[in-house]
């Protein structure tokens, strides 16, 4: 089975309107205001360690397992324009459109990058595996950062459930 990403199902829904595949859902969805704790995270946003930022997650599933863990990092400057990004519920349009149109200023993607890592303890359990603690589990994480005008707005990140793989033309 192959894995649907951030920017894949982005570019689906530019397309065709539709947000998710056939067989897809998503749980899980958060939206909160949080300290910016990882230093990687902050400088890529362009902005000071544990600085608040609007963090939404949620975990797509795919025939009822989980797929891929979806992290979006936003810029506070973003909440201004758009209040909404602390609702969890899905925005009347894709939110880059929606702060385009509400602020004048384009949202253009970087290039998407890729690691592997190990799996963190919440990763596994929203994943729904169980290994001892020992065991180490590597996961793909694919990262791509969003950016207006006035520099970096977002940082989006997917963790793909271990063993999966994704497909850039899904």
């Amino acid at each position: 089975m192959s894995t649907i990403t951030g920017a894949a199902r982005l570019e689906r829904l530019r397309r065709t309107g539709r947000a998710l595949a056939p067989r897809e859902n998503y749980v899980n969805s958060r939206a909160v205001l949080r300290s910016c704790a990882d230093p990687e995270i902050a400088d890529l946003l362009g902005i000071d360690l544990y600085d608040e930022v609007v963090l939404r997650s949620r975990t797509f599933v795919r025939d009822d397992k989980p797929t891929v863990l979806a992290l979006n990092v936003i810029h506070m400057r973003a909440l201004a324009a758009l209040p909404e990004l602390l609702q969890t519920e899905p925005m009347e349009k894709f939110r880059h459109d929606l702060y385009a149109e509400r602020t004048g200023k384009s949202v253009t993607a970087g290039p998407e990058r890729s690691t592997a890592r190990l799996a963190s303890e919440n990763e596994l359990s929203e994943f729904g595996i169980d290994v001892p603690p020992d065991v180490p589990v590597p996961v793909l994480v694919l990262r791509t950062v969003y950016s207006d005008e006035d520099g970096p707005l977002e940082v989006w990140e997917d963790i793909l459930r271990p063993g999966m793989w994704h497909s850039s033309n899904a």
